[in-house]
């Protein structure tokens, strides 16, 4: 299923397990909605694809899956891997995945070798956190969004410029980029956090 739709920006908000099934709950960005979930839908593994929340420029969607016949999520699942982040923008999924131990990495990899899936491992990290990378936590879009208003003074006291005119440089509503704000701020905040924890772990 991952690769069911080319060229769309999409956001994995949480995959919800439902016995051999999952629903993983997709944020997509920038694209004709309708087309998208039709499209989705025609794929083998997915029984439904469910609406919850839509906008302009960026809609939410609960997705009924089956995982057995998604050979890559049933090698996570095989290996006990949990998914930290997955963001599609264009025809490339990049994920951020945590394994119990290095066999168990090792393991999935072999299995994702042997279904002939296509993975480009960035890097490894042996710690019971990530690698802490501020710019790891954020999409394109999110990074873009964050470096217009920072560079345009949105963060300035007094503001010098508004959501709307950010988002006429960007193209998108004003309403998408306080989306992409918020969780650009929520990430480089959970960042902040862990790496406090693990200073004062240390």
């Amino acid at each position: 299923m991952i690769d069911a739709v080319d060229g769309v920006h999409i956001e994995l908000e949480s995959i919800v397990p439902l016995g051999n099934q999952a629903m993983p709950i997709l944020e997509v960005h920038d694209c004709e909605h309708e087309s998208f979930a039709r499209r989705l839908d025609e794929h083998d593994a997915v029984a439904s694809v469910v609406a919850i929340d839509q906008s302009e420029d960026i809609a939410t969607y609960a997705v009924e899956w089956s995982a057995d016949l998604d050979s890559f999520y049933q090698a996570l699942s095989d290996h006990h891997a949990s998914i930290l982040k997955a963001i599609k923008d264009g025809g490339q999924w990049e994920f951020d995945l945590r394994f119990p131990s290095h066999e168990s990495l090792s393991a999935f990899h072999d299995q994702i070798n042997e279904d002939e899936i296509r993975l480009d491992v960035r890097r490894v990290s042996r710690s019971n956190q990530p690698e802490l990378d501020p710019q790891s936590r954020l999409s394109p879009a999110q990074r873009e969004a964050l470096e217009l208003a920072i560079s345009e003074g949105y963060y300035s006291i007094p503001r010098t410029t508004t959501t709307a005119e950010l988002g006429a440089t960007l193209g998108i509503s004003d309403q998408a980029v306080v989306e992409r704000l918020r969780r650009a701020m929520a990430a480089l905040g959970q960042e902040y956090i862990a790496a406090s924890e693990e200073t004062l772990q240390a």
